[in-house]
């Protein structure tokens, strides 16, 4: 095979995009590639490239890099795009937030989700005219409203990635289970999952978290922990109490957005310090600072590797395969090894029963040479479908037929849906404010005047 040439949109995260050149290193098939790392800002460009560089020097990878600020040259002969752009990145989503707040939303979650899902199509309808049988790995978010309005509007060969699944992890953590002996399933939709078999040493492991619920629970949650642990917060067992499963990763704390009942969760900062953490969780003033600290912190760290001459970059980026899977995908497609995957595809062959086939489901699939292939799961109990999955399943279909029709009546409709409006005359404000904003190209691109 030629040079095979792997683009990154959005290349400007030293963390995200050091980790992908970390991964391309310390995977032998895959050197001799080229990586093309797109980014808007030139001086994070250059920065991520003369990282990536001494990375690949000092792990005696042989990689070829390009640096662009042009997406149709990043996009030029790729045979793989891994988007994890953020159009204008955190600042337009706090403004987002801020926007919404001023029409009496608690949250801008609709707007920033939407926006950002709107910008995904962009880069897909870029994909299907410049590289039409490129594999898109779409890693930033909306994974869930992103991928499906993509395989509804365009022909790209879409996977979508994320790391919630590994919440299982942080169970058996706290259970003190050797993780060796660990195996869980989960399945739903991406930051929607619940987890259907749970097993240690073989043996269905439910009935240790029953009993830490029972005996343990309450000591662990007196005890100070990061606005992050939220995988055995109160939320999560208030819902595993409701629905008989567990959820897994952001789920816990993804449940007050479409649903009637998840605002108890976030009716007020004591609510959020009560079932998340004394922080009030990740979504708390609060938390969500911390996040961006501790963000900070680790970017200073890699700043100072990347340009002093006596760090290594290997240090941050230690030489070992991450939990990404994003190589290894790429490397089972490449080099035919069977492996089985946590993925976001479009749900052909009834792959999560329930559902129609163009919705984009996550769960379990088989990839080597011969492509991606969905393994097959039960419909989830009713209570989860009723509660959970019917009500998320919606509101993806309202976000999806606002995207790809463009019509003002379908943005509206979704935001009369969310729980926090109260008029007509509510909605009519924030549409007008956020149609107007001169920073909502994304959107506008799509919207039918």
């Amino acid at each position: 095979m030629g040079q095979i040439k792997i683009a990154i949109i959005g290349a400007g995260s030293s963390q995200f995009s050091g980790g992908i050149i970390r991964d391309i290193c310390v995977t032998p098939n895959l050197h001799g590639i080229k990586i093309t790392l797109m980014d808007i800002d030139e001086k994070r460009l250059r920065f991520i490239g003369a990282m990536g560089k001494k990375l690949a020097d000092e792990l005696n990878a042989r990689i070829d890099f390009e640096l662009t600020t042009d997406r149709e040259k990043a996009l030029d002969g790729a045979s793989f795009v891994i988007n994890t752009a953020q159009d204008q990145g955190h600042p337009w989503a706090t403004e987002l937030t801020e926007m919404a707040k001023r029409h009496g939303y608690m949250y801008g979650g609709l707007l920033s989700l939407t926006y950002n899902a709107a910008f995904l199509i962009d880069v897909a309808k870029d994909i299907e005219r410049i590289c039409p049988d490129a594999l898109l790995i779409q890693s930033s978010n909306p994974v869930f409203e992103g991928c499906t309005a993509i395989t509804r509007s365009t022909r790209v060969k879409t996977v979508g990635l994320c790391h919630g699944h590994y919440g299982y992890r942080d169970i058996a953590d706290v259970l003190g289970l050797e993780r060796e002996y660990v195996s869980a399933k989960m399945c739903g939709f991406n930051h929607w999952i619940f987890m259907t078999d749970f097993r240690y040493k073989g043996i269905d492991a439910y009935p240790l978290i029953d009993r830490w619920i029972e005996e343990e629970a309450e000591e662990y949650w007196k005890k100070p922990r990061k606005y992050s642990d939220q995988q055995m917060s109160r939320a999560a067992i208030h819902q595993y109490k409701m629905f008989g499963l567990m959820p897994i990763g952001d789920t816990p704390r993804m449940m007050d957005f479409p649903t009637m009942y998840g605002w108890i969760y976030n009716e007020s900062l004591e609510a959020k310090k009560y079932f998340y953490s004394q922080q009030g969780g990740f979504d708390s003033e609060e938390g969500w600072n911390q996040y961006l600290a501790d963000l900070n912190q680790n970017l200073i760290k890699i700043e100072e590797a990347a340009v002093n001459p006596e760090k290594k970059v290997s240090e941050i980026f230690e030489p070992k395969q991450s939990d990404e899977q994003i190589v290894p995908i790429i490397e089972s497609l490449l080099f035919d090894i069977p492996r089985i995957y946590q993925v976001n595809i479009p749900n052909k062959g009834n792959l999560l029963e329930g559902f129609p086939e163009n919705i984009v489901i996550e769960g379990q699939a088989l990839i080597s040479g011969a492509g991606i292939q969905g393994i097959h799961n039960n419909r989830l109990p009713d209570r989860v479908m009723a509660g959970a999955m019917n009500p998320r399943y919606v509101q993806c279909e309202l976000i999806c037929e606002a995207l790809l029709s463009g019509e003002r009546q379908a943005f509206k409709l979704a935001l009369l849906a969310d729980h926090y409006t109260k008029s007509e005359t509510q909605v009519d404000a924030l549409l007008d404010e956020w149609f107007s904003h001169p920073k909502n190209t994304a959107i506008n691109k799509l919207l039918k005047k």
